[in-house]
């Protein structure tokens, strides 16, 4: 009797071990999204914003260790197609990123894209569809590597954008503060971007001429992705694939109390719809 103790103690101790190691060899799940207020951003070196919190609380409710990095969007896909990145927030689906990245059946926020523009060209220039800006030949501020919408690329058609060769009225930056501040100072005169975004950027940045065309440009889905290069896994989850799977279920629960879930936009001072 004591023998056979001693081997269900020896047991024991060795699946512990075995368990430890398994647990200590486990990465947290490493997230990366663009400064996108007040979808994502940082705030106090912490990252902050409603597609962060809906982040934050469907991970948790998996069980899963994270953590949350806020960088300039080239830098964010790179990690996301060498595998150093395993989830990135927010990343509009495209043909060409489908080869590195995979999305879930749910996304996060419908985003509804307009013309930014200030109040001078505005004023100036009444425009009523994409006909009348691309006649108006004003200067359109974009973000390199963004991918916007098929819709917006056939109207303003750029097709060599890897080497940054764009149409004629189309002028890249890097960021969305960026060419708020161009836009501000009239060194362009359009920006699309997702009306939520825009309007609580432009005055978190005090800049009070920004206003929009209120006729829409296009609306997507914004979802976020998985890395097909990521190596994550746990316990629980063997790889990055089972992992998406149980994010979608979780995703779902929670946009099913709708009244809920408005309210990581509301805290914001934005509305989902």
């Amino acid at each position: 009797m004591h023998l056979m103790k001693l081997i269900k103690v020896i047991i024991a101790a060795g699946i512990c071990a075995c368990l430890q190691v398994a647990f200590a060899d486990t990465k947290p799940l490493v997230i990366v999204a663009e400064e996108s207020p007040p979808a994502t951003y940082a705030e106090d070196g912490k990252p902050r914003g409603f597609d962060v919190d809906i982040a934050k609380a469907v991970f948790d409710s998996l069980g899963v260790r994270y953590t949350i990095n806020i960088v300039p969007w080239a830098r964010a896909w790179s990690m996301l197609k060498n595998g150093q990145a395993d989830v990135g927030l927010h990343v509009s689906y495209t043909e060409e990123r489908a080869k590195s990245v995979h999305w879930p059946k749910n996304y996060v926020w419908m985003s509804h894209y307009v013309f930014m523009t200030n109040q001078a060209t505005k004023s100036a220039y009444p425009l009523k569809n994409v006909d009348d800006v691309k006649r108006s030949n004003l200067l359109i501020g974009i973000v390199i590597d963004n991918a916007y919408y098929p819709s917006f690329w056939e109207d303003f058609p750029s097709p060599d954008r890897g080497h940054q060769h764009y149409y004629v009225q189309l002028n890249p930056a890097t960021d969305i503060e960026t060419n708020l501040k161009k836009l501000a100072a009239d060194h362009i005169q359009l920006y699309p971007m997702a009306s939520i975004l825009g309007t609580y950027t432009s005055r978190k940045m005090n800049l009070n001429n920004i206003t929009y065309y209120d006729w829409p440009l296009f609306s997507k889905p914004y979802p976020n992705c998985f890395s097909d290069a990521s190596t994550y896994h746990d316990a629980t989850y063997p790889d990055v694939r089972a992992l998406m799977q149980a994010y979608d279920r979780a995703l779902e629960r929670l946009k099913s109390d709708k009244p809920k879930f408005d309210q990581y936009f509301h805290q914001y001072g934005v509305s989902p719809d």
